[in-house]
C-alpha cells in the first residue's frame, strides 16, 4: 500500500515539473539531480549553471474566442479539448518526435515549442 502511495506522489511531482518547466527546465533538472561527487549524490543546487537551447517558438491563437465563449458556453471547453487534440498531434508529428511540444495553453492560444540541435 505504500509502495502505492509513493509512486502515485513521485508520479504526481514528475507531472508538476514537467508542466511547470517544460522539457527544458527537465533536462536542467535531471542532469542536477544526477551529479555525485566521490560515489555519491550531490544535494540538489537550483543556481547549477545550464546550457544554451537554441528553439523555434509558435503561437496558434482562437480568433473571435469571446464570441465563442459566449455562443457556445459550456460546449466551450469541448471546443478547446478538440482544438488541443489537432495542435499536440500536429506539434508532435511536425516536430518529428520530441523536438516539438506544446509548452503552454492561455484558453485561446497555444504555445509551442520546436527544439533546434542537442
Amino acid at each position: 500500500y505504500e509502495t502505492e502511495q509513493l509512486i502515485s506522489a513521485i508520479g504526481k511531482i514528475t507531472d508538476l515539473l514537467r508542466k511547470c518547466w517544460g522539457v527544458a527546465g527537465a533536462g536542467i533538472i535531471s542532469t542536477n539531480l544526477a551529479r555525485t561527487q566521490d560515489g555519491k549524490t550531490v544535494v540538489f543546487n537550483p543556481t547549477v549553471a545550464g546550457k544554451r537551447v537554441y528553439a523555434l517558438f509558435g503561437f496558434a491563437g482562437i480568433n473571435e474566442f469571446g464570441h465563442l465563449l459566449r455562443s457556445i458556453e459550456d460546449e466551450v471547453l469541448v471546443l478547446i479539448n478538440d482544438i488541443a487534440k489537432i495542435v499536440h498531434e500536429e506539434v508532435y508529428r511536425w516536430g518529428l518526435g520530441d523536438s516539438g511540444q506544446c509548452n503552454k495553453n492561455l484558453g485561446a492560444a497555444f504555445l509551442m515549442v520546436y527544439r533546434i540541435g542537442d
